[in-house]
């Protein structure tokens, strides 16, 4: 299946394009985590997008790479993290979860570790505020 076959933003496929990907199949030669340091999608906001609709559709291209989506509530754990910059600790106060399972969920399921460059640049505004 295309990339443009699904019903995401005129945003999103550009990125994609920049990348390489055109066909979902694609996707699972990468990790969500290699594809958030691209400048291309670094923002999250267009893989998040994309991880949301693939959901949708019951598509798991990313499942060689990380476990499958089971919830909204780790779409939206992952929307935390990779779009809004949020900590761990804030992510687990938000969805009622103890850190360390707010860790376990990004690794298993998206196999995100580290920090994601949204919350880097959250943690750069939050030190000149």
């Amino acid at each position: 299946m295309r990339v443009n076959q699904l019903a995401l933003s005129q945003a999103v496929l550009p990125s994609l394009a920049k990348v390489g990907i055109h066909e979902v199949e694609q996707l699972a030669e990468h990790r969500i985590g290699e594809l958030l340091r691209r400048p291309e999608l670094s923002s999250g906001v267009e893989l998040h997008e994309l991880i949301c609709e693939l959901h949708r559709h019951g598509l798991t291209p990313f499942s060689a790479h990380g476990g499958h989506i089971q919830t909204d509530r780790e779409l939206e754990i992952f929307r935390l993290r990779a779009v809004e910059g949020l900590t761990l600790s804030e992510i687990g106060q938000k969805v009622g979860l103890h850190r360390t399972r707010v860790d376990q969920v990004l690794r298993l399921h998206f196999r995100l570790n580290g920090v994601p460059l949204a919350a880097k640049r959250r943690r750069r505004r939050a030190r000149h505020d």
